[in-house]
């Protein structure tokens, strides 16, 4: 595998990834931008409509039929969180042209309909094509509603909007559904404008060749942009803790009640807090799973996270109403027993054998490498899995103690039934 980072222009970054085993490219255009109330919607349908229709493809049927002549590829949208940042996505994936028939030149192709899509949208000017807008528009207010309808996820994100509250990371990439109802196809251009002239942009390119080709054309493209002056993202940000840890309560029409609680730390050993978490609540061996769950049955589910953008932890479970608080203690409990380093070398080493399946899986498929050197870039580095690996293999127990000690309860979120069922 070959890695290759570089600076197009200001606050445009080019990155390619050769690894010959793939037999398709994939290509990602990233929009970076800080998480806003106000935004969060239009962009994520300006964005979402990018990859609908353009102008010489005028019709989501049209950019099909023709995607489908070219043995199948596909050009997509995508919107992510990633701390107190939204990353909009523009991607396409197609066949080398190393296994196409008959030398058909399918990259040439694909660069063209995908720079059509992000650099000339089926526009007039003022608004996007009404009948694209309304696809992804519609699009998004399902993806809202659903948000709402999986009560585990629903759960996770009302805690982070408690937990982060004040910061960018309390609100959905998605938007509010009030706002993406409000969304005009006028609207949602000008947004589509302001992220061409004011979004960092982070490209990705994954390949079994070398081609610069795609480098070349996406540069071009920008450098007929008129860009605003650079601005400084910020990637990764510490959450203060509460003085107190949040109670917070919500009632709905569900059979399970939902229990997640976030924990901050102003400890920057990352590895060792991931490590911690792995160890508490991230596998079939951990603390949480093998006491909480297993042997004291007190919740059908408990797991623990860490998100590394705010240096934060998470523990979500679905738990019996009458045992939320039997079960809150025993989860704080088994927090505490990391931080007596009441563990053995065995669960360092099965969470140890949990991450390197993890980072031996990033290169099975390209997207997979995108993920992770956008992570890298995130972090400020370029260090491959297998670096991150050994990393993980140096963090001592002594880190972990200290990594579970600098943890403190900052919300407490709890999804009850109306009424006892």
């Amino acid at each position: 595998m070959i890695y290759k980072r570089e600076q197009l222009a200001d606050n445009i970054g080019y990155t390619a990834i050769v690894d010959k085993k793939f037999k398709t490219d994939v290509l990602s255009v990233k929009f970076i931008t800080d998480l806003c109330p106000e935004t969060n919607a239009e962009n994520s349908i300006a964005v979402g409509t990018l990859a609908t229709s353009n102008m010489k493809y005028k019709t989501l049927a049209e950019l099909t039929s023709k995607l489908a002549s070219l043995y199948g590829s596909s050009v997509y949208a995508d919107v992510k969180k990633r701390g107190d940042i939204q990353v909009l996505s523009v991607g396409a994936s197609w066949l080398d042209n190393a296994y196409a028939l008959e030398n058909e030149d399918i990259t040439s192709e694909m660069l063209e309909i995908v720079s059509d899509c992000i650099f000339r949208p089926n526009a007039d000017g003022e608004s996007f094509d009404e009948a694209s807008f309304n696809i992804r528009k519609n699009d998004l207010l399902d993806k809202i509603d659903a948000e709402i309808n999986n009560k585990r996820g629903y759960a996770v994100s009302q805690a982070f909007e408690t937990a982060f509250r004040g910061e960018p990371a309390e609100y959905s990439c998605y938007g509010k559904r009030a706002q993406a109802e409000a969304s005009t196809s006028a609207s949602a251009y000008k947004a589509y404008l302001e992220l061409l002239k004011n979004a960092q942009i982070e490209i990705f390119f994954v390949s079994p060749q070398e081609n610069n080709s795609v480098k070349e054309k996406l540069a071009a493209e920008f450098a007929a942009i008129e860009r605003s002056a650079p601005k400084t993202y910020r990637f990764t940000s510490n959450s203060k803790a509460k003085a107190a840890a949040e109670y917070a309560e919500e009632k709905l029409d569900v059979n399970q009640s939902k229990m997640v609680l976030v924990f901050k730390s102003d400890n920057e050993d990352k590895e060792a807090l991931k490590l911690m978490s792995t160890i508490y609540g991230e596998t079939p061996f951990s603390k949480l799973f093998a006491n909480v769950r297993e042997k004291l049955s007190l919740c059908y589910y408990c797991a623990s996270g860490y998100i590394n953008s705010k240096n934060a932890l998470s523990v979500d479970s679905g738990v019996e109403t009458v045992n939320i608080e039997k079960a809150k203690e025993e989860i704080l409990n088994q927090l505490e027993e990391i931080k007596k380093g009441n563990f053995e070398q065995s669960d360092i080493d099965n969470s140890l054998m949990s991450l390197d399946n993890a980072l031996t899986a990033v290169g099975d498929v390209p997207s997979s490498y995108i993920g992770w050197y956008f992570g890298r870039f995130c972090e400020g580095d370029s260090a491959s899995p297998e670096e991150i690996a050994e990393k993980y293999r140096a963090v001592t127990k002594e880190r972990i103690i200290e990594a579970a000690k600098s943890l403190v309860l900052d919300t407490v979120y709890v999804m009850s039934p109306k009424e006892d069922k």
